[in-house]
């Protein structure tokens, strides 16, 4: 399990979470979501060292990951799809995956994994990154974070922006990595988003957690969750 304990940070004397817990469990799809500013990519940072705790930790299989450097979380089983993608530009298709897979030993059956998952980009091997589509680059954001064959993944608003056969494929390849026993912590804003995918739902509001749903819950009390988002 992922778990977080009291988590508190933010950006130099600006906090911005404040005491924030949750589990997120393998095999389940956990959506963090709120409304913008709220904290949800500020708790993302904070899982994989990008910022420094100002309280609480943050616990994977019994390791504090919140001790590690940051480069050392992706080692730890901690994959992360950032807002923007954060892709090599310049480098190729087969190149940014390349990469991924430096951290895992570089297995061979992985990158035939994510060809096959995201056939796209097997079309597109040979292709500048920075030339692909918005769907084609969060689709190897995707699979370059796959390559880790990691036990957490996070996600940071995946579908933003794209067209709907994109936000299909990318909605999939999520629903297949929690049944390969993956724990998902996907930030998202938008409700058929979280109502289709969130095995459990964390309501963030100005830092603050302001609640947790099961999938029940959210299907018997959907208008919970839509003045949560101002829907």
């Amino acid at each position: 399990m992922l778990r977080l304990e009291g988590v508190s940070a933010g950006y130099g004397r600006a906090q911005v979470l404040r005491e924030v817990s949750f589990v997120a469990t393998a095999g389940e799809i956990l959506c963090l979501t709120g409304r913008n500013g709220a904290g949800k990519t500020t708790t993302v940072k904070s899982i994989m060292g990008l910022l420094p705790l100002m309280a609480g930790q943050v616990t994977w299989q019994g390791a504090v990951l919140s001790d590690l450097p940051p480069h050392e979380v992706p080692r730890a089983g901690i994959g992360y799809v950032p807002q923007g993608r954060r892709l090599f530009g310049e480098m190729t298709v087969a190149e940014n995956l390349e990469v991924g897979r430096l951290t895992n030993g570089k297995d061979a059956r992985v990158l035939e994994e994510v060809l096959t998952l995201f056939p796209r980009l097997n079309e597109r091997y040979r292709q500048r990154a920075k030339t692909l589509s918005g769907g084609e680059q969060q689709m190897l954001a995707m699979g370059r974070a796959m390559c880790l064959r990691p036990k957490v993944l996070l996600l940071d608003e995946p579908t933003e922006g794209l067209q709907p056969s994109m936000i299909t494929s990318i909605r999939d390849a999520t629903e297949q990595m929690r049944d390969k026993g993956v724990a998902v912590v996907l930030v998202e804003q938008r409700l058929d988003a979280i109502t289709e995918l969130g095995d459990q739902v964390v309501l963030l509001e100005n830092g603050r957690m302001r609640g947790v749903l099961t999938r029940a819950e959210v299907a018997s009390e959907p208008t919970k969750l839509a003045r949560h988002l101002g829907v």
